[in-house]
């Protein structure tokens, strides 16, 4: 099984300077490590975005590998 959740990042361009942007981190449960086994960085500035789609990752437990492809279906 596996757990997807939003992660906020504080990141930096040399265009637009620091902003903030959250990604995505799939965690398998139950599993000891606190490790994400994938993660997707500065998908969007849209918190719920984010969380909305980490959520049908879950429910439709993604396999991690698709995890990417799925991003950027998103996306578009």
């Amino acid at each position: 099984m596996f757990l997807y959740l939003p992660v906020k990042e504080r990141l930096n361009s040399p265009y637009i300077g620091d902003y903030c942007s959250f990604g995505i981190a799939a965690y398998k449960i139950p599993s000891m490590l606190r490790k994400p086994v994938a993660f997707v960085s500065d998908i969007s500035v849209d918190k719920s975005r984010v969380r909305r789609l980490a959520f049908r990752c879950t429910c439709g437990q993604l396999d991690p590998i698709h995890l990417t492809d799925v991003v950027e279906d998103a996306l578009i």
